[in-house]
């Protein structure tokens, strides 16, 4: 077993590369997503209050 592991390092420290490399995109994907929509609710909010303000003003 041990033998099989020492033949095998490069492939195994290569392929956990890869592996790192797919968590940290997928990470990276979520957490632009998750800001875009923060951002999208921000803008909403700040639209509504400016339509409340107006309306409030008008009166």
């Amino acid at each position: 077993m041990k033998r099989l592991l020492l033949k095998n390092d490069g492939f195994i420290s290569f392929s956990l590369y890869i592996v790192l490399i797919y968590l940290i995109t997928v990470y990276y994907h979520f957490y632009n997503r998750y800001m875009m929509i923060i951002e999208i609710r921000s803008n909403l909010i700040l639209i509504y209050e400016n339509y409340i303000h107006q309306i409030i003003g008008i009166r």
